[in-house]
């Protein structure tokens, strides 16, 4: 599950990164939007991490 993780906080990282370009140098909607995509990634691993669901 560890695997899983690092996976699912890479994919909120870069989702992160690239909604907040899109944000200060794009269309602030879009932007917005992926950034909330990238959180959907980020509580899934958290609810991963809590319900101890890993290794």
């Amino acid at each position: 599950m560890r695997l899983l993780r690092n996976i699912l906080n890479t994919i909120f990282i870069i989702g992160a990164s690239l909604g907040m370009a899109l944000f200060y140098w794009g269309n602030k909607e879009t932007g917005t939007y992926v950034i909330i995509g990238a959180m959907a990634f980020k509580f899934i691993e958290v609810v991963v991490r809590l319900l101890k669901l890993e290794d």
